[in-house]
């Protein structure tokens, strides 16, 4: 129930707030909303060719690490020397 009030707390400031995403305090005119807070689909569409080269590339390099430092997950407390 606790994460159910969270969730639907959050859903009920979205929903109240929409579309601003941060009121101004000074005037409501300048508050933030969603339309004037969104990039261009330029630069979405560069944003998405960068994950696409970046994100297998830190993946494979997670691995990696993992693959190497794996037998110090694994070990035995006895099997460590301090």
């Amino acid at each position: 129930m606790t994460a159910l009030n969270l969730v639907m707390t959050q859903i009920s400031f979205f929903l109240i707030l929409y579309p601003r995403v941060m009121v101004s305090s000074t005037n409501p005119n300048y508050s933030l909303t969603i339309y004037n807070a969104s990039s261009s689909p330029y630069t979405l569409q560069v944003m998405s060719i960068i994950a696409l080269v970046f994100v297998p590339i830190i993946l494979v390099y997670e691995g990696y690490t993992y693959w190497v430092f794996r037998k110090r997950l694994t070990a035995e407390p006895q099997d460590l020397t301090y």
